[in-house]
């Protein structure tokens, strides 16, 4: 199994440790669907949204589905969601990228669109970490993820390190908070309600 798909099977056991009955799901970058297909499995009565910004991977995330465990697919940036705050219960990302500057972007915008007690989990490569050719100058250790997290407005973080094969990965898990501080809907018009969802990229000038 790859590094890719063991930290995915990780971070979906890891859900055991939360007692959970979400209404809605959003996955962020869902790539092929294994993903969001596993999510549905564990809570059948949920909404599922898997979101990934490459289309031609929601497509592939749509076209695998299985009739009894369907679940929506969005194109969509992961720092920029078309869904309307406060409407979700868990987010869920296996894969937050690595660069010291991305983490903060999506942690805003999860905490945006969780419920107040919502939960964040994910994960991400090691700073330590590196893909071939990679020239990435910073990434993000814990403390900045953690920095983050409480910057976003999420409380009670948890991080922690593992190996799969000869990387590393942080995982990572916190509750949106109560405040209103961080709820906000975005002045821009790409928050739409959850059931008008965009599952096609927004057209460029």
């Amino acid at each position: 199994m790859d590094p890719a798909a063991q930290v995915r099977d990780e971070l979906l056991q890891r859900l055991a440790f939360f007692r959970l009955e979400p209404r809605l799901i959003v996955e962020l970058g869902c790539g092929t669907g294994a993903g969001a297909t596993a999510l549905r499995r564990r809570f059948p009565r949920a909404r599922m949204i898997a979101v990934d910004r490459d289309y031609a991977m929601t497509q592939r995330a749509r076209r695998g589905q299985r009739f009894w465990r369907r679940f929506d697919c969005v194109c969509a940036d992961g720092a920029a969601l078309p869904f309307a705050a406060r409407s979700a219960n868990l987010v869920f990302c296996s894969r937050v990228e690595p660069c010291s500057g991305a983490a903060p972007a999506l942690f805003a915008e999860a905490r945006r669109v969780l419920q107040p007690g919502g939960l964040l989990l994910f994960a991400t490569p090691g700073p330590d970490e590196r893909e071939p050719g990679d020239a990435t100058a910073a990434r993000a250790d814990m403390p900045q993820l953690g920095a983050a997290l409480a910057h976003a407005g999420f409380v009670e973080p948890v991080l922690d390190r593992d190996r799969h094969g000869d990387r590393e990965f942080i995982f990572g898990a916190a509750f949106a908070g109560r405040g209103d501080d961080h709820a906000g809907v975005r002045g821009d018009e790409s928050v739409v309600p959850l059931g008008s969802v965009r599952t096609r990229p927004r057209a460029t000038s």
